[in-house]
């Protein structure tokens, strides 16, 4: 059931609504109450001659008179003084013209369709998750580390030569279900674009995100410095290359479904034989 149905359904019963309450007219009430005027019952007779609506009206609202009750009674006495009772063919009536209870079934289907709409906007958007806990990347440690005296923007980097294992780890501060995970790398020099990596990262069952092979066999690199991206989120919420690209541009790592953790290392050129 789409909008326009739910919207065209709501339109119909507020029409039907609308047109039933200006049928209305107290002369009825008074009629089945059986306070009407001569005069009074002569114009709803008349107008009950003007079409089978009005007739019905008029015949559901007329008091059914004492006749009626003492039939009534006389049924409901019988009822209770035989011991088996077979059920008795009901005597037809004239068939009875509700305007407030058509009324009242009028509000009913609005509710109905704005209790749908409501339904379908709830499957749609789902309930609010919560924001995906913290995560933190853990120490990378590679086969050498240099530290030279002078300070430079890659002082410090994991040395890791190919053969060497790799182990990246990033982990919640609480233990989390529903989530997956990706690798991107970008360059320290030179052009920084973020590019998706092959290497596919392992999620445990409380959330714990880890990437672990030998490097130059499960895990390929190219000499140079690296950046290594872990991009945690809800399933189906990591957005795309070009959309995490621009988030991560403009210094936004995380949001309430995805989190972005880096760490940098630099790649020795593969010894010559």
């Amino acid at each position: 059931m789409d909008d326009r149905l739910l919207s065209e359904l709501g339109d119909l019963a507020r029409q039907q609504h609308d047109a039933e309450r200006a049928s209305l007219d107290d002369r009825w009430d008074r009629l089945a109450a059986g306070t009407l005027t001569a005069e009074e019952d002569a114009e709803l007779k008349a107008l009950g001659e003007s079409s089978p609506e009005a007739r019905e009206a008029y015949e559901a609202f007329r008091p059914l008179g004492a006749d009626f009750q003492a039939r009534v009674v006389n049924a409901i006495n019988a009822e209770r003084t035989t011991e088996a009772p077979s059920p008795k063919p009901q005597e037809p009536r004239p068939r009875v013209l509700p305007f407030r209870r058509m009324i009242h079934r009028a509000e009913v289907w609005v509710g109905f369709a704005a209790a749908v709409a409501a339904g379908v906007f709830f499957l749609v958007r789902g309930p609010e998750q919560p924001r995906i806990p913290n995560y933190e990347m853990a120490d990378l440690k590679g086969d050498q580390t240099n530290r030279g005296s002078e300070p430079s923007q890659q002082s410090g980097l994991p040395k890791l030569s190919p053969g060497s294992p790799l182990t990246l780890t990033a982990t919640p501060d609480t233990a989390v279900q529903g989530v997956e995970a990706r690798a991107f790398l970008s360059s320290l020099s030179g052009k920084r674009d973020l590019l998706p990596w092959t290497s596919e990262p392992r999620v445990d069952p409380k959330g714990t995100v880890s990437l672990e092979g030998t490097l130059g066999k499960e895990i390929q690199l190219p000499a140079g410095d690296w950046r290594i991206w872990i991009v945690v989120g809800r399933k189906g919420r990591i957005p795309s290359v070009q959309e995490l690209q621009a988030e991560l541009q403009a210094g936004r790592f995380r949001d309430a479904d995805w989190q972005a953790v880096f760490k940098d290392l630099r790649v020795k050129p593969r010894a010559s034989p």
